[in-house]
């Protein structure tokens, strides 16, 4: 990723005498002196921190919801798969692929049937025919490989990833997505990653994690009872509420702080959307209005806390601002609004039990219960609130937010496919830079490696040009994919490329518009 540094006394020595100049008749006055009129120099340095490939490894995991409500979304990201590919394949510098699919599935402890297995896909890779369709991937290898030109499969790698990655619709309903990344990726501290998962992941190469989902995270720790009775009824009398997807959400356990946005409401904290209703003046139950809602980190919550994830994840990678990308198409996590329905329980009785309406999409079923529509979607999608997979994807400097009620997912996709692209993008200078006494760029590089164990050295490159192309030197070259002016490109010697990470620091001096001088 490139990162323009602008100093911000670019352009004071400018301003500085402008200043003075306008106060010149009393300096005159005061010191009988002529002013002497500075010389303006032609240039100012600026500086550019870029991140070096070291290589074109690119890791890209989806995960894919298969709960009961996800077929046309599906559907739907399995029609932008051959033109988020082929976009890949047409990069300058193509990346050598690894790509794997896992499902939200990892399974719920209950003491009652919920519909859920007890471990679920535990985030192990799928790999066989969804479908009537044949991967062609070789016999045993679980996820899609393509590097250096040589493909473990037979068919348009488009094809082989979506035979894959149509999960179906039999997942659990409480859907533990970033736990399922945790534990494909072995981040989670549980141990190693599944064993057909091994040589997924590359120390080296950049991590790309895309979801498809259209509930909130509802990840919790294996032995959790929030899923459970706990001896009490299937009724809103239960402390934790009814067994439904509000658990997730709301309850003194939920996973969500939100505040209330309700008519005299005192808004003046925040939250966990609560079990019983706000009334109106006829004691009928309201629509709650809740904002600005977040993971509820306070201690409370039954589910894994957000920062367990990013922790995890970002533990992955020496750099993780310049080497993971999170990308997700999922509910938006407002408008966020609770509904009390009338609903009968088990005992025969009618209770008004709470649910979260979609933040968009159309009405109809979603894993438990029905809910009404704030947007019509003519396929059927729909989202709840994504409000720990919003708060998991901002944590990444890296990140692409798109909704999952769209028509097509072609902006999402096609969003998530450019900002991948930029991890092998050659860095952009669009200035004009002064030459030095050779004719060369008045530039200085140096290159900071980290090796696997996190050790940091610093190298100052040389002008390819200046010592006869010797490894490791850095010349400019012209740029290329919509860049107007130049970019750096390091020649690096095979020990450097050993590193775990590399970035390089650029300093060099520009030519300031309209002012003449050397080198300029």
């Amino acid at each position: 990723m490139n990162r323009l540094i602008v100093p911000s006394s670019r352009w004071w020595p400018v301003l500085r005498w402008a200043g003075l100049a306008a106060a010149g008749a009393s300096l005159w006055a005061c010191t009988s002196r002529t002013l002497e009129i500075p010389t303006v120099s032609s240039s100012v340095t600026e500086q550019w921190s870029v991140t070096q490939k070291i290589n074109n490894n690119l890791d890209l995991l989806f995960m894919v919801d298969n709960s009961s409500s996800m077929t046309a979304m599906q559907q739907k990201l399995l029609l932008q798969l051959p033109h988020f590919l082929g976009f890949l394949q047409t990069l300058q510098i193509k990346p050598n692929l690894h790509i794997a699919v896992v499902s939200s599935d990892m399974g719920a402890q209950s003491d009652v049937n919920i519909m859920c297995t007890l471990r679920g896909n535990q985030g192990e890779f799928f790999s066989q025919p969804e479908g009537t369709c044949a991967t062609t991937l070789t016999a045993g290898d679980t996820f899609i490989s393509d590097v250096d030109g040589v493909a473990n499969f037979t068919d348009p790698i488009a094809s082989v990833f979506q035979c894959i990655s149509l999960l179906g619709s039999s997942g659990c309903g409480f859907e533990h997505q970033l736990a399922s990344i945790d534990r494909a990726l072995g981040a989670d501290g549980l141990g190693p990653p599944p064993s057909q998962n091994t040589g997924f992941l590359r120390p080296d190469a950049y991590l790309g994690i895309v979801m498809l989902t259209n509930e909130d995270d509802c990840s919790a720790p294996a032995d959790t009872t929030i899923y459970s009775l706990n001896g009490s009824p299937q009724s809103i009398t239960n402390p934790d509420g009814p067994i439904d997807n509000y658990r997730c959400n709301g309850g003194p356990r939920g996973g969500h702080l939100c505040k209330d946005l309700n008519a005299g409401s005192p808004n003046t904290g925040s939250a966990t959307p609560p079990l019983d209703p706000p009334q109106d003046a006829t004691g009928n139950p309201q629509v709650l209005q809740l904002a600005d809602c977040k993971d509820n980190d306070s201690g409370s919550s039954a589910l894994i806390p957000v920062s367990k994830f990013v922790s995890d994840i970002k533990a992955l990678k020496p750099e993780p601002d310049n080497q993971i990308l999170v990308g997700e198409i999922i509910g938006p996590a407002a408008p966020y609004a609770v509904e009390w329905a009338p609903t009968a329980t088990p005992s025969g009785t009618s209770e008004n039990w709470p649910q979260v309406m979609h933040s968009c999409g159309a009405a109809g079923e979603d894993d438990v219960n029905p809910e009404p529509s704030t947007q019509t979607v003519g396929d059927g999608s729909f989202g709840d609130p994504g409000v720990r997979e919003t708060q998991f994807a901002n944590a990444f400097s890296n990140s692409i937010i798109g909704s999952i009620c769209d028509g097509d997912y072609s902006q999402s996709m096609n969003q998530i496919a450019a900002k991948l692209g930029r991890f092998f993008a050659p860095p952009c200078i669009d200035s004009v830079i002064q030459k030095n006494a050779q004719g060369n760029p008045d530039c200085s590089v140096i290159e900071n490696l980290t090796d696997a164990s996190g050790n940091q050295t610093q190298v100052a490159l040389q002008n390819c040009k200046e010592n006869q192309n010797t490894p490791p030197c850095w010349t400019l070259v012209p740029g290329t994919n919509g860049c107007t002016g130049q970019s750096l490109q390091v020649n690096d010697s095979g020990a450097n490329m050993m590193a775990a990470s590399e970035n390089s620091a650029i300093t060099c001096s520009l030519c300031r518009p309209g002012v003449a001088g050397p080198g300029c």
